[in-house]
């Protein structure tokens, strides 16, 4: 993590000073709804040299300007036979809003996964003014993990908090460099980290760090993560004690039938430890592991293609637990996510106390049948 000279740390702040009415244009929005700016879309590599030039194919939603968003729909590309899905929203290569100084969220993908799992909820956020990363954890990716390519376990472990704090590093320095397609777009002090299953464990770990000396994992947290929503997440790797260290809001998202990180304990753990206050929790009633990703639609690709239904399961695992006709309805969970996560970033990130309105029991109580919700105040 790279410590901002102290003339960047002061253009800053008179920046944000200057900008405020102008970066909060359009900062009050319903979180159930896209919006009110278009999405952008683009794909890039960033090399890490400090880690051997790892390299990350990075997505990146991002908000424009209404009037430019226009152009070809982005294709999210399964990188092999030509398949992939289109965006009915995001726009590619359209031009970045004018406005300055945004939120930036980081998405972890879950384990032999890929970047663009939850593209609703990318762009939901994108739509609602935020810059979305989200990476590709090389070596714990889908094509690796078929392919015999991924790493182990430990090596993951450490490397996606790595590949987290680096994205970080590199588009808070974009926001200084007066050269940079970035310059002045990034807030540093808004900074989230949202993940899906060992995504989860991505987002605790950014803000309690890990330590497992056993496997060689040692993650330190990273101050600059002011909030995180750890979807489904894989807990278990954390002590009491890190848990407990976390000290900044939090939102736990996950289903009451899933199999594979179960809510009890892997979000019952963090959601009784962690002493921050207020604190979030949504279980949806019935909804499983990856109800929370794009698997629906990525296996009726598959099945559009022509691959039979007995193989889509091997290629999706869980597709046949979650896309049938009795199954949890995956576009309310696709809903549910985009405004629960919208809504508590906008809250948190951008300190506005408007959204309280969507992140109490009562609202649950009488919108969401489908919710078990929870929050913890402080006292």
């Amino acid at each position: 993590m790279r410590p901002l000279p102290l003339p960047a740390v002061v253009l800053l702040v008179v920046a944000l000073a200057a900008s405020a009415a102008h970066a909060g244009r359009y900062r009050y929005s319903d979180p159930n709804d896209p919006g009110p700016y278009g999405v952008g879309h683009a794909v890039f590599d960033v090399v890490d040299p400090a880690r051997g030039d790892r390299t990350l194919r990075t997505e990146i939603w991002y908000p424009v300007d209404p009037e430019n968003a226009v152009g070809d729909p982005t294709f999210y590309d399964f990188q092999f036979f030509g398949l992939g899905l289109v965006s009915p929203v995001a726009i590619e290569q359209a031009p970045l809003t004018a406005d300055t100084y945004l939120p930036l969220v980081v998405f972890s993908h879950g384990s032999c996964g890929v970047s663009f799992q939850s593209t609703p909820l990318m762009e939901r956020l994108a739509s609602h003014g935020f810059v979305v990363l989200a990476p590709n954890h090389t070596g714990n990716t889908v094509n690796e993990c078929l392919g015999g390519h991924g790493v182990p376990f430990a090596v993951s472990a450490q490397d996606r908090p790595e590949d987290v704090s680096f994205l970080i590093d590199t588009f808070v320095a974009k926001t200084f460099d007066p050269t940079d397609d970035f310059f002045a777009k990034i807030n540093p002090f808004a900074i989230g980290v949202a993940g899906h299953s060992f995504g989860g464990y991505t987002a605790l770990a950014m803000a309690a760090g890990v330590d497992l000396p056993e496997d060689g994992v040692h993650v330190a947290p990273d101050r600059r993560v002011k909030a995180i929503v750890p979807i489904a997440p894989a807990s278990d790797f954390f002590s009491d004690a890190e848990l407990a260290s976390i000290d900044v809001p939090m939102f736990l998202l996950g289903g009451t039938a899933d199999t594979t990180e179960p809510i009890v304990p892997e979000t019952t753990r963090p959601w009784d430890l962690v002493p921050e206050r207020p604190i979030y929790r949504a279980d949806l009633i019935g909804a499983g592991h990856l109800h929370f990703a794009n698997a629906c639609a990525i296996g009726q690709a598959l099945l559009d293609f022509g691959v039979p239904v007995k193989q889509v399961d091997g290629l999706v695992p869980g597709y046949d637990d979650t896309c049938g006709p009795d199954d949890f309805p995956i576009d309310e969970a696709v809903r549910l996510e985009s405004f629960y996560v919208t809504a508590f970033f906008k809250r948190h990130l951008l300190h506005d106390d408007r959204y309280d309105a969507f992140l109490t029991t009562d609202w649950a109580t009488s919108h969401e049948p489908l919710v078990a919700y929870f929050r913890k105040d402080a006292p």
